[in-house]
């Protein structure tokens, strides 16, 4: 019991560790096809849209010795396939906590 435990937290840990310094953005233009911005962003953690826009949301690592841990969303928007905004997104203030797993122990 004791080994799941610490294999999934070794897991969550891991897969914690993926977030994308947000300096990256630094690297998107105005102007830039979608296609160019994955090449730099790579996959974006959800994607919007409205009768307008296209978004790209991904959430970021502010600070590269918090990669694991602290994470502030960005946004991309691209209107007929082409960026015309992007940064942090609207109305967010606070680094986002990364989730991770809830591991319930089962009594018995």
């Amino acid at each position: 019991m004791k080994t799941n435990l610490i294999i999934i937290g070794l897991a969550a840990i891991i897969v914690a560790g993926c977030l994308a310094p947000a300096s990256n953005v630094n690297a998107v233009q105005i102007g830039m096809s979608k296609a160019q911005v994955l090449k730099i962003m790579g996959t974006p953690a959800s994607i919007t849209a409205d009768t307008n826009a296209e978004y790209l949301n991904y959430t970021l690592a502010e600070h590269p010795v918090a990669q694991w841990a602290i994470g502030t969303l960005y946004e991309i928007k691209l209107v007929n396939g082409k960026v015309v905004s992007y940064g942090r997104a609207a109305g967010v203030n606070q680094p986002a906590r990364v989730t991770e797993p809830v591991v319930v122990p089962v009594m018995r």
